[in-house]
């Protein structure tokens, strides 16, 4: 027929010269008496018109002469050929046909009897269809011969070689792992085989069938229905397209098409069938096409559910499509949604489960259904399992109904049992071998220890090692798409952020994703390998091609209802075995795979073989209405294939009573009028509930959407992409959120969507809003209008009541509606931020999801109702609404007492103006102090609740108790407070003026608050003592500290022992304390000695300052020994037996130390020459370099010297003391040379004939090392024997100690510049590697000089660079320990390949690296350093007390999410972002835009909202320099601000003028000193130092004389002035240990004893007097009578020599020029 507007436009005979179009048309012949038409008619596919020019081609090849031809450009009839004989229009009819069926065209050819008798027409049409028949059988027979058989014998003849050739393989002698391959590829060649063969003889029986049935055969086979029935009548197009298809069904291969017999047959001989089939098999798609083409012995529909809509929507889509021409118009329908107007009019119908579920709910029966096909059963959804079960309890009243039950991992034996031992066919899929390996600890697996360790505090430990694995398949596997498996989209989108190689293309998929990003994982990426970290999304919902590895976490994150609590919980959990397996498979879709399991064999075999049903997993209110509404009493009565748990079906009953949807009468269940309308809703009761309250309130499209909404609460909003695009939707957000919560803030949403009128899908991309979504709300409240509509009579309005923008009373309605819904997720705020809110239900304190709407005010309502409970890494409370008190308060049900819930809120307490380190001090390390006082409370107030937090920011302390207990706690934690305060005012540095020598105990000062010195010991004192408890490791250092305070007050600091808690020497110690004064530390001795505290007895010990300088790392080590046991004269010497006798002939006048030793051969044994005669004294290296130069035989420096027993002990302190003077005189001349080098003797044991010692100097010294070390070699120390002679071994070692992580970025330079050593000439070099990471590179040779300039380049690698650009400030430095400045750090070091070290001790930055990286990295370092400090961001709070809770949303509505409108009214300014979490807007910018930032918010806040801030910038002026603050600093003890550089200037200027002292706060009225902690973080050790150091000098200039510094010059003595009526016999000398100088401490001279200070004095001015005292009484002493000269004489003869050449005679004191004369004197006077 003609298409009613289409307009025929009629061609010319194709043998007729052309006319032109313009002219007039002949006149048309009358017709004949008889006319015949040939329509071309189109396919219902292709609605489109055909092109003009091809039906006029098709036409005009048709050889048949016909009239002009009508060609319509629309319609079903494409073109009209008229014949006037009967013959020429069969014959065009053919030629059409036959060009159709060769692939020319795909229009329909029929003949049209015009005018035509009744008779005639009959005997043409049977002429019509014996030619028809004829043709067809023809194309048919053809077809079966034909390319695409031919091409699947092809490949079958190549599968059957290559199965011949793996046979012949294995019949030869192969490895194990050769032929296990070979087997495995044997088995799946001929599977494939076996697959191919059977399409061949499926696509040949088929093929037949179609034969028999035009030629009119019967088409039975083996009494079985035939695959393809093409019906009574002879429908060529139908006939045509299912050859076709057919054809294609064979080119395709889908694996169940091989099994179709086998199926019907089965489906036909039982009522129930389960088909198992592997993913790909076709099995959805095909099986419905099967039973259709069967045949018509069956009337009904055949109907298939799938669980989801858009499956059934997609599925029905491709059979329609699959199926073109092969059946009659609306043959395959699908139904996504229930509705009661639907009729089963078609034969295949797809449809969910849930509708035909309502479907049967409403007729009680499976009526005009024939088949009903259960797709995707593995899932056991609720609705399956309840369908099943009431298909079950139809099939014995339905005897024709069949049940296919579908699915690719089901528990096909438990359907069996349950549908009593049916059928099973099992279909096998398309899939390579995959390699299964096990990787169940990533981390401890050598094979996986060279992958990067990743920082994983942010997600759970198997996504770090899904990532390291990832990592290693892509660096050493071939090629292939990876594909992993994760839990949400949290880890999936965290681990495409860390997973970075350029040369991989890393996708994210999870169920949250546009079309546009599931289609770049369908993408194929050239040269780059695909890598896609999915959820299970990716299991079984679609097929990624090329993936040839995958890696399985083993993990699923899944919703279920924990019937204890009544609540819906998401949790992370393992997996079933089949979804394991389903996992692996996706490796085998196109070739061999392996799949990488992050468990162990034994994990998988513990797994749950199946995925447990949905029924034991979900809330079950639903399944008991529906159950109930069946007329069944008793739920136990209720055929499940699975029963659920009691529990769950008890709290489900409870739920739905407290609904109001069933009440329970002597223990019988019925529905209420609610409960019947729930049923007929078919929705989740506590949804269905919300509808029918808003309904009767008048608020029926509000319920309606709000319904839809809840069911896709998850997924409305679009936070995917990059951080910066999350950060984007979650700006964009907050502009939709309402202060009544989620559920309010997706209404807002919602019915935005619904007004924008234009461009839905635009609008969703820039709000960040899931269309997909919001569609889905769409259909379904469409859906849920009809179902009101047909099923309650109700009728949904258009419009709204409800304005998000205004508060109204319907607010007030909503909000009772969603708390009688979900009466039982009520939660009230406990009072504290720690606890969050308290669940009324359950007790459990819960905080509210980080994507909560309320959070964006900043405020927590006292009550809340919520939708779920939500399990990421803590638990959450999901989709909330703040609901009213009254309203709680007036719920009738006894679910829980709302009073009592009240009166156990927590009451907050703040404790304002706590300084910086007052606060850290109150927390302790890791916040153990802090959490030791909380436990301590919540134990003596019996209330776990109690809670303290501290806001660093704020500077304050908050304190969470009940309102009972609120003082008493607060008192408690003041007094903690003021402890810890006049601690901080006590603490002192115990630090040494000097270091001195070994045994020599240097003074002490104590340098604390004001920078002032506290005490100064110089009587060898201790102030510090160590105490030891046996569990040290379990000790509050706080509790200990009080405890020491209330028996020895007076505690000036504390240092806990390092080692706490480790294995090693001396694991008991707890720590260090020092006092105030040696009394008491003496006191703390003698009183807290065997005290017990917890348990254990305190142990405490005197400790006195060290006096050990720590010598830096570039320190040169060598090894010195000397002799215990003195030689016996004879020693033994080793050299070769054939050389002895020569030897002893050469050595026949050996002189050894001046005495001629004898040598002979040993008679014991021939290689030893013994020895004799030797000096006592002699070395065994003098000995053998004495054999050595008397003859030229080889003698071995074995030399044996037989000694004594050890007869004198000297001690190993002697010797070391004495080691000292013989190398001191050697180092630099300052007061302390030992500073220079350290000595350490070992103690030997009782049989060792050696002291050693280990000498250890200052690298910078090494040639005074050197001569010291020449100098010691055969010196005899003092206290020693003289045979005890040093010897020193010149062979010198250090060593080079490396960090882990400077040793990564440094290893390549450090290896070259080893090996660069290697080539030295004497010269040893070595790296140690550890396990941890570091290194240690050990430097030996025969010189200090040459390991001191090894050392040199090591040190200036691995000690780095230090930067020293002027422009960055301390503050500048100390950002970098910030999140922003580490983020800045971490930057760096990715883009240079360097190590970034910040010192926090002197304040300054080392990098690490190769030169030029580190030269690049410190100047990106120092410009983003500088960049940020320039552009500092200032925070302009949007939270506050004084501030409207909704200014953050206001200034998005205002300004923007990007804050453009802002950014306009102030032109120029850097950036402007909004800070989230804090509340903050964040400026960049100068500060006159700042400011003007900061007024336009202060105005918007005061004008709109009506609140009146003070601005942030209003600050005040720095007391010292009077100008704005700069890098401000509070003081801790009083909270002043100073500008930082003012209150460092103010430091070192008392540093240099030695005056000011203490240092104290300048700001008027204050006079605060400064803490030392406000010292430490001001400046650095060096700049401390030196305060120090003037400190003591004003210490001592202040002392009016009580004490003085040593005489020598810059010498750090102190000494304390004798007194002034102090006995001069009493007055001891100050012996300096500095520069070891004595003095008299009365006179400050030099020390004299036997000689008073007076006399002494005067000694000093006159110095003869001295001399003149000296003489008197001493008859030996006499002048020269030649120069006046004091002689003494002592001893000998009277003959005297003066100095000044005179030689006098001592009787008679004449004197001569010689001393012949003088002696002739003598002996001629008788002097002698």
């Amino acid at each position: 027929m003609m298409h009613p507007n289409s307009r025929p436009h009629r061609h010319p005979h194709p043998n007729m010269p052309p006319f032109p179009r313009t002219q007039p048309r002949r006149p048309v012949p009358p017709p004949p008496p008889e006319e015949f038409a040939v329509l071309l008619r189109r396919p219902l596919s292709d609605p489109k018109p055909l092109k003009l020019q091809a039906v006029e081609a098709l036409i005009a090849s048709c050889p048949s002469p016909h009239g002009d031809p009508l060609i319509f450009p629309c319609g079903d009839v494409a073109a009209k050929l008229l014949f006037p004989h009967w013959d020429d229009a069969v014959e065009a009819l053919f030629f059409l046909w036959r060009r159709r069926l060769r692939g020319d065209h795909c229009l329909a050819p029929l003949i049209e009897k015009r005018r035509c008798a009744r008779e005639r027409r009959q005997e043409l049409w049977s002429d019509e269809v014996e030619r028809m028949r004829d043709l067809f059988l023809e194309h048919v027979a053809g077809v079966v011969d034909g390319s695409e058989v031919a091409s699947c014998k092809e490949k079958v003849h190549k599968l059957d070689n290559e199965i011949r050739r793996c046979k012949c393989l294995l019949s030869r002698p192969q490895r194990m792992q050769r032929s296990l391959c070979l087997q495995q590829e044997k088995k799946s060649l001929e599977a494939e085989a076996e697959l191919l063969n059977g399409r061949l003889e499926e696509f040949r029986v088929s093929m037949e069938g179609i034969l028999s049935q035009i030629r009119g055969d019967d088409v039975r086979e083996d009494g079985d229905t035939v695959p393809l029935n093409i019906g009574g009548s002879l429908n060529w197009v139908r006939i045509h397209s299912r050859v076709l298809r057919e054809c294609q069904r064979l080119s395709d291969g889908l694996p169940i098409y091989s099994f179709r017999r086998m199926i019907l047959r089965n489906i036909k001989s039982s009522q129930v069938t389960i088909l198992i089939g592997e993913t790909g098999s076709g099995k959805s798609t095909q099986l419905v096409q099967f039973l259709a083409d069967s045949g018509p012995t069956a009337t009904g529909s055949i109907v298939c559910t799938q669980p989801r809509k858009i499956a059934a929507i997609s599925l029905a889509q491709r059979v329609g499509e699959e199926s073109i021409g092969c059946y009659t118009d609306n043959f395959v329908v699908s139904y996504p949604s229930y509705s009661s107007s639907q009729v089963f009019d078609s034969k295949i119908i797809f449809m969910t489960d849930h509708c035909l579920l309502q479907h049967y709910m409403r007729a009680k029966n499976f009526d005009d259904i024939s088949y009903i096909v259960v797709d995707e059963a593995h899932e056991r959804s609720l609705n399956t399992d309840l369908l099943l079960a009431l298909i079950k309890k139809e099939l014995p009243q339905r005897l024709d109904l069949r049940l296919i039950i579908m699915s690719a991992t089901a528990d096909a034996s438990k359907l069996a049992d349950y549908f009593d031992g049916c059928c099973t066919v099992h279909v096998t899929g398309r899939s390579f071998p995959v390699d299964i390996k096990y990787v169940p600890d990533v981390s401890s697996d050598t094979a996986w220890s060279m992958v990067p360790k990743l920082i994983s505090g942010f997600c759970a430990p198997y996504v770090s090692d899904v990532i390291k694995v990832v990592s290693k398949i892509h660096k050493e596997e071939p090629g292939g798409a990876i594909l992993a498996f994760l839990t949400s989209q949290m880890e999936v989108e965290w681990a495409c952020e860390n997973f970075i190689d350029p040369s991989a293309v890393v996708l994210p998929m999870h169920g949250k994703l546009s079309h546009e990003y599931q289609y770049r994982v369908m993408k194929t990426y050239q040269d780059k390998r695909k890598i896609i970290f999915a959820t299970n999304v990716a299991e079984t919902s679609l097929t990624i091609q090329g993936v040839r590895y995958v890696v399985d976490s083993g993990m699923v994150k899944e919703s279920r209802f924990d019937p204890g609590s009544g609540m819906n919980v998401l949790k992370v959990g393992r997996i079933s075995q089949s979804s394991a397996n389903q996992r692996a498979g996706r490796a085998g879709r196109t070739g061999p795979g392996k799949c990488y399991r992050l468990y162990s064999e034994f994990d998988f075999k513990s797994m749950n073989i199946h995925q447990e049903p949905e029924i034991r997993k979900v809330h079950l209110g639903n399944a008991i209405l529906r159950i109930l509404a069946l007329g069944l009493k008793n739920m136990k009565e209720f055929d499940f294939i699975d029963a659920p748990n009691q529990k769950a079906i008890e709290k489900a009953t409870e739920n739905l009573i407290n609904l109001g949807a069933v009440i329970c009468k002597f223990d019988v269940f019925k529905l209420t009028s609610t409960g019947r309308s729930l049923v007929n809703l078919g929705i989740e009761p506590r949804l269905g509930k919300i509808i029918l309250d808003c309904c009767g309130l008048g608020l029926k499209r509000e319920g309606l959407v709000l319904a839809a909404l809840m069911a896709n609460s998850s997924s409305i909003f679009c936070r995917v992409g990059t951080n910066e695009d999350k950060y984007k939707a979650d700006c964009l957000k907050v502009s939709f959120c309402h202060r009544g919560g989620d559920l309010f803030t997706l209404l807002s949403v919602y019915k935005e969507w619904e007004d924008e009128a234009e461009s839905r899908n635009q609008w969703c991309w820039q709000h960040s809003i899931n269309a997909k979504s919001m569609r889905r709300c769409k259909e379904t409240v469409k859906e849920l209008e009809s179902c009101l509509q047909h099923e309650l009579n109700t009728i949904i309005p258009s419009y709204w009541k409800w304005d998000p923008h205004k508060s109204t009373d319907v607010d007030c309605l909503l909000k009772k509606v969603i708390l009688s819904s979900l009466v039982e997720n009520v939660a009230m705020y406990s009072g504290s931020d720690l606890l969050g809110y308290e669940v009324a239900a359950t007790g459990q304190y819960l905080q509210l999801h980080p994507s909560c709407s309320l959070l964006v005010y900043g405020q927590k309502p006292s009550w809340v109702v919520f939708f779920e409970i939500l399990s990421v890494t803590n638990q959450y409370l999901a989709c909330v609404t703040a609901v009213d008190y009254d309203d709680v308060r007036n719920i009738q049900l006894p679910l829980y007492d709302v009073v009592l819930l009240e009166s156990r809120k927590m009451q907050m307490n703040v404790i304002t103006a706590v300084g910086d380190s007052l606060l850290k001090k109150f927390c302790g390390k890791s916040f153990c102090n802090l959490n030791s006082v909380v436990s301590s409370i919540q134990k003596d107030f019996m209330d776990e609740r109690i809670s303290i937090t501290v806001d660093f920011d704020r500077k304050e302390i908050q304190l969470f108790a009940m309102p009972k207990d609120m003082e008493k706690i607060t008192c408690i934690l003041t007094d903690i407070l003021d402890c810890e305060k006049n601690w901080s005012r006590d603490e002192c540095i115990e630090k040494c003026l000097f270091h001195g020598g070994h045994g020599t105990s240097p003074s002490v000062a104590l340098f604390g608050s004001g920078a002032e010195i506290k005490h100064l010991e110089l009587d060898k004192r201790y102030l510090t003592v160590e105490i030891s408890h046996q569990d040290a490791y379990k000790l509050n250092e706080k509790e200990l500290l009080r405890m020491v305070e209330q028996h020895a007050p007076g505690i000036a600091g504390f240092s806990k022992h390092s080692v706490i808690g480790q294995e090693g020497p001396e694991p008991n110690k707890v720590g260090k304390i020092t006092f105030l004064s040696p009394e008491s530390a003496e006191n703390a001795v003698a009183k807290l000695n065997g005290v017990e505290f917890h348990g254990s007895l305190l142990k405490v010990l005197p400790v006195r300052s060290g006096n050990q300088k720590i010598l830096p790392p570039s320190a040169v080590r060598a090894k010195v020994f000397w002799p215990r046991r003195r030689s016996k004269g004879v020693a033994f010497v080793r050299c070769a037996e054939e050389d002895a006798e020569f030897i002893v002939q050469d050595c026949f006048a050996l002189v050894l130390g001046g005495r001629y030793a004898n040598c002979k051969v040993s008679s014991s044994s021939r290689n030893w020459i013994f020895v004799s005669n030797i000096p006592r004294d002699l070395s065994e290296k003098e000995i053998y370099e004495g054999l050595r130069s008397m003859t030229s035989r080889r003698i071995f420096p074995d030399v044996k010297v037989l000694k004594e027993e050890v007869t004198n002990t000297i001690s190993t302190a002697t010797c070391a003391e004495a080691l000292r003077r013989e190398i001191s005189p050697f180092m630099p001349k300052k007061h302390d040379p030992s500073q220079h080098f350290q000595v350490e003797v070992f103690n030997p044991a009782s049989h060792d004939p050696k002291f050693r010692a280990l000498l250890t100097f200052d690298g910078s010294l090494h040639l005074e090392a050197a001569k010291a070390l020449d100098h010691l070699q055969g010196k005899v120390l003092s206290g020693c024997q003289p045979w005890q002679k040093v010897e020193c071994r010149h062979e010198f070692y250090s060593s080079v100690f490396c960090p882990p992580r400077i040793y990564a970025v440094i290893r390549e330079e450090l290896y070259n510049l080893v090996e660069s050593f290697k080539c030295r000439k004497g010269v040893y070099c070595s790296v140690e590697e550890t396990i941890t990471g570091s290194c240690k590179v050990k430097i030996t040779a025969h010189a200090t000089k040459t390991v001191a300039d090894l050392r040199m380049p090591l040190e200036k690698l691995t000690r780095g660079k230090t930067i020293t650009h002027t422009g960055l400030s301390p503050t500048n430095l100390k950002f970098l320990l910030s999140r922003d400045g580490l983020k800045i750090l971490r930057s760096v070091e990715r883009e240079t390949g360097t190590y970034i070290f910040y010192d926090r001790q002197n304040i300054n930055v080392r990098l690490f690296g190769p030169p030029s990286s580190v030269a690049n990295a410190e100047e990106k370092l120092v410009r983003d350093l500088l960049s940020f400090h320039q552009n500092k961001f200032l925070e302009i709070r949007l939270r506050g007390h004084n501030l409207p809770p909704d200014l953050m949303k206001e200034v998005v509505q205002r300004f923007g999410a990007d804050l453009h409108g802002l950014r306009e009214k102030v032109p120029g300014v850097s950036e402007l972002s909004l800070h989230l979490q804090r509340h903050a807007v964040r400026v960049k910018g100068t500060k006159e835009q700042k400011q003007q930032v900061e007024e336009i918010i202060t105005r918007l806040a005061e004008l709109t909202l009506g609140a009146v801030p003070k601005p942030a910038s209003v600050l005040s002026g720095c007391p010292i320099c009077l100008c704005e603050l700069e890098e401000p600093y509070q003081l801790e003890a009083c909270g002043h601000e100073f500008c930082r550089a003012c209150l460092v200037d103010q430091c070192e200027s008392v540093s240099h003028s030695r005056d000011g002292f203490p240092l104290c706060c300048t700001k008027s009225g204050c006079n605060q000193p400064l803490l030392l902690a406000d010292l430490k973080s001001l400046l650095t050790s060096d700049k401390l130092e030196e305060l120090f150091r003037a400190s003591v000098v004003a210490f001592v200039s202040s002392s009016e004389g009580l004490y003085r510094f040593c005489p020598s010059p810059d010498c750090p003595g102190v000494y304390r002035v004798a007194a002034e009526d102090m006995p001069e016999e009493a007055v001891g000398p100050f012996v300096c240990g500095a520069c070891s100088v004595e003095t008299c401490t009365k006179c400050h001279l030099e020390y004299h004893p036997f000689i008073s200070c007076e006399k002494y004095k005067n000694f000093k001015d006159v110095p003869d007097n001295s001399l003149v005292e000296w003489r008197k009484g001493k008859g030996h002493v006499k002048d020269c009578p030649s120069c006046g000269h004091t002689i003494e004489k002592t001893e000998g003869c009277n003959h005297i020599e003066c100095r000044c050449g005179t030689h006098i005679c001592w009787v008679c004191l004449e004197y001569f020029k010689t001393s012949d004369e003088c002696y002739a004197h003598l002996r001629a006077e008788d002097h002698v």
